[in-house]
This record gives structure tokens, C-alpha cells and sequence, in this order.
């Protein structure tokens, strides 16, 4: 049995095959993955009840679990009358992950109220699975926090998590650096996310989920990770961080 893990998880999607990225987040002490429902290797529409218990003990296995299920569909999708089925059913095939998963949130965002939206949410609801909706400023029960999508929206991030106490479903560790791009927290020179007021506030929101390093668009994706991890922990020193 391994020492207990960081309490983070990391996006699957930039680090290539499922399990040779489960075994990178065993190998950097995290607790959590976040799935990609638009992994070719990982759509959940696709997977058998065969396959989704599969996924659960290869998570089991390495002393891991799920911490949500990323299916970011294009909302314009939902309000197109040849592709709005197809939407349907990848959000769909992702709830039915989640509930396999052990309940897990499925990020996304939201369409506007009607009937996908009412679809969506009774699916939802009869599985105990949770939406969280990554649309900025979402009036959604469960919002998904992005401090790299608030930054760049010229907003602050602190005040959004105390905007939304109480709704944080899922938030992102990842920040928007002085060149424009998303990257890494505490890069010298580049970040532009004060990190430890904003964990500061998600810790006090009564948040209770894993947060989750979002390396997706980051040029080094393996090192920015592991830098991350480190200097997460130095915020607030409580656990180490595997070797």
C-alpha cells in the first residue's frame, strides 16, 4: 500500500494512454484523475458495463479513484437539430460512467434551459451523479471554478469562489501565465494566480471535492505538472510529495 497521496488529481488527456497516465499519477503521489470523454480510447457512450467495471479496479489496483469525468460537448451542439442527439447521448454515456465511478461529478457546460438541459438533469438526478458547469458565471446548483479561464476573463478568481460558497461542484489548479497561456501555478516570473489566497477561499467554500491540475494547452505538460504538485503542497504543507 502506498503513503498516503496528495490530495489532487490531474486531467488524463495530456498524458496519452489511460493507464500509462494513471501509473504517472501513482508515480507523483496524487489521490485523483479526471477523465476525458472525448478520449478516442475513453468514450463513455462506448464502454460496456464490462469495461466501465474494468476501468473501476484498474483505478482500484493503483490506489486511485476518479475524481470527476471532463465532457466539455460545445454548447452550440445542444441547439442543433443534427447534432443535439449525438450530444445527448456523449453526456449521457458520461453520467453512466460516473455513477460506475463511484458518483463522480461530470464537468461540463450547461445548454440553456429546455428540454436537453431537463434530459440531462433527470439523468443525472436518478443516477446521484452530479452536473458541474464549467460556463462562467453559471446560476447552475454545482459550478465548475477555472481561475486560468477567470483570469483571462479579467476577473479575480478569489472572488468568484466567494461568489459561489456553497455550489463549488469541481475546481481546476492551473493558472494563466503573463504570456497569454494557461500553464503551471507559481511559475516565476509568469503567474498571474495568487495560489494560496485562492486555495485559501476554495478550502474555506466548503468545497469537499479533489481539485484537479488541468495541464491540458500547457507546453510541458509532465514537468508543469510536477512543479505544480510542489509548490501546492508548499502552500500549505500537509503531505509530501512521492519522489
Amino acid at each position: 500500500m502506498r503513503d498516503a497521496p496528495v490530495p489532487l488529481g490531474v486531467t488524463l488527456g495530456p498524458l496519452g494512454a489511460v493507464a500509462e497516465g494513471m501509473d504517472l499519477a501513482v508515480g507523483w503521489g496524487l489521490a485523483a484523475v479526471q477523465f476525458d470523454a472525448s478520449d478516442p480510447n475513453l468514450r463513455p457512450r462506448e464502454l460496456g458495463e464490462s469495461a466501465r467495471r474494468d476501468l473501476s479496479a484498474s483505478l482500484r489496483r493503483r490506489g486511485l479513484v476518479a475524481s470527476g469525468i471532463d465532457c466539455f460537448v460545445p454548447v452550440e451542439r445542444f441547439a442543433d437539430a443534427a447534432r443535439i442527439e449525438r450530444a445527448i447521448d456523449a453526456v449521457l454515456g458520461s453520467i453512466t460512467l460516473a455513477e460506475a465511478l463511484g458518483r463522480v461529478p461530470v464537468c461540463l457546460h450547461l445548454p440553456a434551459e429546455g428540454a436537453a438541459t431537463e434530459t440531462l438533469r433527470r439523468e443525472s438526478d436518478r443516477r446521484g451523479v452530479p452536473l458541474v458547469d464549467f460556463t462562467r458565471n453559471s446560476v447552475a446548483p454545482r459550478v465548475g471554478l477555472d481561475p486560468a479561464a477567470t483570469l483571462a476573463a479579467g476577473e479575480d478568481p478569489v472572488a468568484e469562489v466567494h461568489r459561489s460558497v456553497g455550489r463549488v461542484g469541481a475546481a481546476r489548479v492551473v493558472d494563466l501565465l503573463a504570456s497569454g497561456m494557461r500553464g503551471p501555478i507559481g511559475e516565476p516570473a509568469g503567474s498571474r494566480l495568487d495560489a494560496m489566497s485562492w486555495r485559501l477561499a476554495l478550502e474555506m467554500s466548503g468545497f469537499r471535492g479533489v481539485p484537479v491540475i488541468d495541464g491540458r494547452q500547457w507546453v510541458q505538460p509532465l514537468q508543469g505538472i510536477r512543479a505544480t504538485i510542489e509548490r501546492w503542497v508548499a502552500l500549505l504543507p500537509a503531505a509530501g510529495v512521492a519522489s
